[in-house]
């Protein structure tokens, strides 16, 4: 299995790799009013904003991303330019046109556009949204990263801002941004901060230290942001050993009692709560594929008030559910638990033409 991914992941940068240098020998210099008319400011970031603008020649309706060369390099451009078209076949991938060039001030290329925003934009604070729709948007998150990780690609920014809605109701939903996007196994240095969205073994690194990507990195930010959709909060504010929600995060997981619930998660049902344990294992290699949240969306996620009986019956199921991840569980999470200093060992629509 291993060498298989390594072959996939060698096919995926190759191909890339022929696309940036392609891209790179073409880019041609232009300003973005030669072929597009801007109507309106879609987003914007310390990289440089998103423009939504009309192709002049066909009228059609696209997405104009600008990276400022001040802020980021060629090379990340076109990692990122690249990436972003590789994985453009899927339906749940924002599709990139094969459009790129640069003005005096960014590196651009052109998408197609998301009618209706961000899922970000819909989830309300302290509330979040119904479980119908998070159950709607899961799958095809869900099928987005099972494809690019089947191609070796590791996404690294997942979270709602970057889940991108067709529709207002979330029949289609795309993911977007291969900014951070690299290759399984490249090498990823420390980070001076992190977010609710970034694993435990890359909140555990040392200045200096490296880690080598891996999809369980994504799998990680899709458990927490499955929580968020669910409930309008963060479980946490950093997924180490200093967060005290964390903490009891871990340590209940690590006691392998689903019903010892911390209480911000008693308001799942038990089978939600094990599914969050398949996405959130402490241990990176103890983690589910992002497939394998299908089987969780015939059940209720909300916690329902239940009779003893109901209770015992429920518990005695999931205590012996044979394909339990966590009954592999080993001492080695309490790595997770632990300060470092108290650690003992431990936009579709026709193509774009410009001559």
């Amino acid at each position: 299995m291993a060498s298989n991914i390594q072959e996939v992941t060698k096919n995926t940068a190759r191909r890339v790799l022929q696309l940036i240098t392609q891209t790179s020998e073409n880019l041609k210099m232009m300003e973005v009013s030669e072929h597009f008319d801007p109507i309106q400011e879609l987003g914007t970031g310390s990289y440089g904003q998103v423009l939504l603008a009309k192709h002049r020649g066909s009228g059609q309706l696209v997405a104009v991303k600008l990276l400022s060369k001040q802020k980021v390099p060629m090379d990340n451009f076109l990692v990122e330019y690249g990436m972003s078209f590789s994985l453009s076949g899927h339906p749940n991938i924002i599709r990139t046109l094969e459009v790129a060039f640069h003005t005096n001030r960014d590196y651009v290329f052109v998408q197609e556009v998301a009618t209706a925003g961000t899922l970000h934009s819909l989830i309300k604070k302290n509330v979040g949204l119904n479980e119908e729709t998070v159950k709607r948007c899961v799958p095809q998150i869900a099928s987005a990263l099972e494809y690019m990780h089947n191609k070796g690609i590791v996404h690294r920014d997942i979270k709602p801002d970057n889940i991108l809605l067709m529709d207002f109701e979330c029949n289609i939903i795309k993911v977007a941004d291969f900014g951070l996007a690299r290759l399984q196994g490249t090498e990823a240095p420390s980070m001076s901060w992190f977010i609710p969205y970034t694993a435990p073994e890359q909140c555990n690194l040392k200045p200096g230290e490296q880690l080598l990507l891996h999809p369980s990195i994504d799998i990680w930010a899709f458990g927490v942001m499955v929580y968020m959709a669910m409930t309008g909060s963060f479980p946490w504010i950093g997924a180490e050993g200093h967060d005290p929600m964390y903490r009891d995060f871990a340590g209940w997981q690590v006691r392998k009692d689903l019903t010892l619930a911390p209480e911000k998660w008693m308001k799942f049902s038990l089978e939600a709560r094990q599914m969050f344990w398949d996405l959130l294992a402490l241990n990176a290699s103890e983690r589910c594929s992002a497939m394998d949240i299908i089987k969780y969306l015939h059940v209720p996620w909300k916690a329902e008030i239940l009779s003893e009986d109901q209770k015992r019956s429920t518990v005695i199921h999931m205590a012996y559910r044979e394909h339990d991840v966590h009954s592999r569980a080993t001492a080695s999470a309490a790595l997770y638990l632990l300060p470092d200093h108290e650690a003992t060992s431990l936009a579709i629509g026709a193509e774009v033409e410009i001559p």
